[in-house]
């Protein structure tokens, strides 16, 4: 199977994927994902992306062995080779991979929304000690960019509070308001109510999708899942909800 991936001409084939994919579970070496990942082949490349996105999370960590191959699929010219690649990092990463962190973190001003969408996903999901680091080595990477005014006022990154994240919101950055609408639905033990709300009555229309997405379930982990936010009727309608009724 290894052998037709990586055939010059091979132009992409899902049943051998998933027969891969069944073998890694069986406990093929998952070095054997690196002549995939680093193949001049983009239909290999998006092969492998797709592996290494879709392996079991308690297979995920091993996967550090290809770590480095991996974050590099974050300058693929293929979309779909970016996200697969932000969803491993995901799992793989551990706290010696601040640099990589950084690197997905720096997505959020990607020019296809559907990266930077699973990058808020990724701020959603991942560990504190992921979330520190992705935001403090994208300020390092990157001086000029918004990530060093979130890390500025300490001189290392704190969560924003509920008296941060209206000016977040509302920061003339869009990858500051992206990250802050990220958050706003982070969940805290649970998702808050009020943070959710904020970011509703954002101006961006990015923004307000975030805030759906996450009432619709698309963009929280499965243990956050509560009443409040499944249930909640709003008292008004959001922004978008104004402007497409006509109001």
């Amino acid at each position: 199977m290894m052998s037709k991936l990586l055939e010059p001409g091979y132009e992409g084939d899902s049943e051998l994927t998933f027969a891969l994919q069944s073998e890694f579970h069986k406990g093929f070496p998952l070095e054997n994902l690196r002549p995939l990942l680093t193949s001049g082949n983009l239909h290999t490349q998006a092969a492998a992306a797709f592996l290494v996105a879709e392996i079991s999370p308690r297979l995920s960590f091993n996967m550090n062995c290809v770590v480095a191959e991996i974050a590099d699929l974050l300058n693929s010219k293929v979309v779909r080779i970016r996200f697969d690649a932000i969803e491993a990092l995901l799992g793989c990463t551990t706290l010696a991979d601040g640099a990589i962190l950084g690197r997905v973190m720096l997505r959020l001003d990607d020019e296809p929304a559907g990266v930077r969408w699973k990058v808020v996903q990724f701020i959603c999901l991942a560990e504190r000690w992921q979330l520190r680091l992705a935001v403090e080595n994208a300020a390092a990477l990157r001086p000029g960019s918004a990530f060093k005014t979130l890390v500025n006022a300490y001189g290392h990154y704190f969560m924003p509070s509920a008296k941060d994240l209206p000016r977040l919101l509302a920061h003339p950055d869009a990858v500051l308001r992206r990250f802050a609408a990220a958050v706003a639905i982070r969940p805290r033990e649970v998702i808050i109510e009020r943070f959710v709300a904020m970011a509703e009555q954002s101006d961006d229309a990015e923004i307000r999708k975030i805030a759906a997405d996450c009432r619709q379930g698309y963009l929280r982990p499965t243990h956050a899942i509560g009443p409040s936010i499944l249930k909640r009727a709003p008292a008004e309608p959001s922004k978008g909800e104004a402007q497409n009724s006509g109001r």
